[in-house]
């Protein structure tokens, strides 16, 4: 049998480690690369996805009764607490028969739920905890949101939801999002006892 140099052993190794090395390192650079892609594929489609979801929302918060006014764009937006139609509201509110839903809220009190402070308070409360849209004021946009809410025993409001129909251009939202925020009430009364009752409060949205 024919001996092999020991010297040829060694380079043959040496070959093939060296071999073995640049294919290991281009795998590894293979492997960073495809790693690199799938990152950036992620986020170009998160980028996608979110420019998408923000359409949409855009395009949820426009829908609406509320009509654009071009003569009011970009104007100056203020939120006011409509006492006019707190007016009508409570004439009817007068004139509802007292009766209690299967929640085991009154849509009527003998003595209604009234914010601490009175309505002056209500609408200073109102002006500095509510955001004018920015999509409405940049459409000239003004409506009044209905907003009806309960009062609990212990004066706790909850329950807020819309009366009137959606306006759109993020009124809505803002109107619900300032009644979620309010403090105590005084409750509602019946035969001198708190009880639960609803309460309808207009937002008026007004740009000068």
């Amino acid at each position: 049998m024919k001996k092999i140099n020991t010297k040829t052993v060694t380079l043959i190794m040496g070959l093939m480690a060296i071999t073995l090395g640049i294919v290991s390192c281009k795998s590894g650079e293979d492997s960073k690369q495809a790693v690199a892609d799938s990152i950036k594929a992620r986020i170009t489609a998160d980028s996608v996805a979110k420019v998408n979801q923000e359409q949409a929302m855009q395009q949820t918060m426009v829908t609406g009764m509320a009509k654009p006014n071009p003569d009011k764009k970009h104007g100056k937006g203020k939120v006011v607490f409509q006492t006019e139609q707190e007016a009508r509201y409570e004439k009817e509110y007068a004139a509802m028969v007292i009766e209690m839903d299967k929640e085991g809220i009154y849509n009527r009190a003998e003595i209604k739920p009234t914010f601490p402070g009175g309505q002056d308070a209500l609408a200073k409360f109102i002006q500095e905890n509510i955001v004018y849209p920015d999509v409405a004021i940049e459409n000239g946009v003004e409506a009044t949101v209905d907003v009806i809410f309960a009062v609990d025993e212990n004066g706790k409001v909850y329950t807020p939801r819309l009366k009137s129909q959606s306006q759109g251009y993020g009124l809505d939202e803002a109107s619900l999002s300032v009644v979620s925020k309010m403090p105590k009430w005084n409750p509602g009364q019946i035969k001198g006892k708190n009880v639960k009752s609803y309460y309808t409060l207009p937002i008026s949205f007004v740009i000068n």
